[in-house]
């Protein structure tokens, strides 16, 4: 009889246990498969700045950015943020990391001045990864120069 109250009182502990490390939902934002990593609590973004021949600022129409593999647009990029802020545009934040590898991904970055209609492309390597703590620019232009 002892045996069996023991028995019983190992499995309900395991059964607590168990339940208690299952994984939290992939809704939850803490990605509980990641290695612990000291993190910063700032939220960094990563932007560009067009800017005319004589060097001055242009607000530029059309604004884009999108994952040159796929196509498809980050989700910073086309949310309302994507708007000037002052004189820049947003092109990633770390709300979009696990849409980026931690190699980096290739951006292009199209804006439309407002006066010539010239067309500008770019291409910004940024990086990131979900079990990163933030995003980073590895390569590519701040500042995106029209020739007119």
């Amino acid at each position: 009889m002892k045996t069996l109250k023991l028995v019983i009182v190992w499995a309900c502990m395991a059964f607590i246990f168990a339940a208690c490390a299952t994984k939290k939902s992939s809704s939850n934002e803490e990605e509980e498969d990641c290695p612990p990593t000291p993190c910063t609590m700032d939220f960094r973004s990563i932007g560009v700045i067009f800017k005319d021949a004589k060097g001055d600022t242009v607000s530029v129409n059309n604004y884009a950015v999108s994952l040159k593999s796929t196509g498809t647009s980050l989700p910073s990029a086309s949310s309302e943020l994507s708007s000037p802020e002052g004189t820049g545009y947003l092109v990633a934040n770390d709300g979009d990391k696990s849409e980026l590898s931690v190699e980096g991904d290739t951006l292009i970055i199209t804006g439309t001045h407002p006066l010539t209609g010239e067309v500008k492309t770019s291409e910004i390597v940024v990086s990131g990864g979900r079990c990163e703590c933030h995003v980073n620019r590895v390569s590519g232009e701040e500042v995106i120069v029209f020739n007119e």
